[in-house]
């Protein structure tokens, strides 16, 4: 049986790069990895590859930098898409947010129990 994250998956990867924006809380990781501490909450990036992680791990996104070809980075950022906006008009944004926000909060009920 295929998983609700690789269905997702299988439905976005044709439409890859998708512009996303970061949150609050991945802020210092990104500037650390990119040696940038210009990045801030409107830096756009992209997703260029999408992994299903299982339950513990959900949707994982390669991220490059807007703009960015495989010759201008040497090493890629793998985070949970859950650290990521969406921009607003890129293909399957209502999926991908509706699963951000649902995992999002599923996982805000395990931290509390």
């Amino acid at each position: 049986m295929i998983s609700r994250e690789q269905s997702i998956i299988n439905k976005v990867e044709s439409s890859l790069p998708i512009s996303i924006f970061p949150e609050r809380d991945i802020l210092p990781k990104l500037r650390e990895h990119f040696e940038d501490d210009s990045i801030n909450l409107n830096t756009p990036f992209e997703i260029h590859k999408l992994f299903d992680m299982r339950e513990g791990g959900g949707i994982t996104c390669e991220i490059k930098t807007k703009g960015s070809t495989d010759e201008d980075t040497a090493t890629v950022f793998l985070c949970s898409i859950t650290h990521f906006r969406v921009k607003r008009g890129e293909p399957f944004f209502s999926e991908l947010e509706k699963y951000r926000i649902k995992r999002i909060r599923r996982l805000s009920r395990q931290n509390r129990r």
